[in-house]
């Protein structure tokens, strides 16, 4: 699953431009919580003091240390829970993307709260995937269908890239939004094959979870949805990405 995150499109140029705005006037160190394979801390890191990415996976860190970038003295992997990483703040900006939702946050969040400069915020991040692509419509029912059909019940969770967006990326009262963003569409092409690959770095779809045979299955049937729509044998799509920041409140 981690080797497959090298397929997922990279973040729009937008949202680095974002969180360099939000960093500015405060001290230039992050802590990207949650890094997975360091997307966040490998773009800004040639403009910020340190960083200090973390991630509970040794696997996504082993994928993040063999960039060539990922050597620079100014970045310090850490490997362990976001709830018991040594931090070394204060830090003037701290980044979560969609690991906020695999967090403690009523632990989690008041650490964040005491590692902050004063008047630094927390930055959260959702949407490296296609928006509005199109084939989005058979593409979830295929994959709806196929959930129901293996684990027995259609998932009340499903949202798409668009219903996402019109939503906080994070809601709690330890959390006060000043800000959002979403991105302007930009357009990104990769292989049919690569496409896969990088469906399978999200853990619904991961090969650990479905298995061999169902990941055939499931490989299929995406191929037989997504053989029209390619040029030149491309697939063309939209990444956008939503940005909420905001101040987070310290405990009593």
């Amino acid at each position: 699953m981690a080797e497959n995150y090298a397929f997922r499109p990279p973040y729009p140029a937008e949202v680095y431009d974002t969180l360099l705005e939000l960093i500015r006037g405060h001290p230039r160190i992050l802590l990207d919580a949650g890094c997975g394979t360091g997307k966040i801390t490998l773009g800004l890191i040639d403009q910020i003091e340190r960083a200090d990415p973390v991630d509970p996976s040794e696997a996504m860190l082993r994928v993040a240390r063999s960039v060539p970038s990922a050597a620079n003295a100014k970045i310090r992997w850490i490997h362990a829970s976001i709830e018991e990483a040594p931090l070394d703040p204060p830090y003037g900006l701290i980044v979560a993307a969609s690991s906020i939702h695999w967090m403690d946050l009523d632990r989690t969040l008041p650490r964040f709260a005491s590692a902050l400069a004063d008047g630094a915020m927390l930055a959260v991040l959702d949407g490296d995937a296609p928006v509005d692509a199109p084939w989005e419509r058979e593409e979830t029912e295929f994959m709806i269908d196929f959930l129901a059909a293996h684990e027995g019940q259609r998932p009340s969770w499903w949202k798409t890239g668009r219903e996402r967006f019109a939503e906080p990326v994070l809601v709690h009262p330890g959390f006060e939004s000043v800000g959002h963003r979403i991105t302007a569409p930009v357009a990104f092409s990769q292989s049919i094959a690569d496409y896969l690959r990088c469906q399978h770095s999200r853990a619904t779809w991961s090969e650990d979870h479905l298995g061999e045979k169902r990941s055939a299955e499931f490989d299929t049937a995406m191929t037989s949805i997504l053989n029209p729509r390619t040029r030149d044998g491309m697939l063309t799509f939209n990444v956008q990405t939503r940005i909420d920041w905001g101040r987070l409140r310290k405990s009593k």
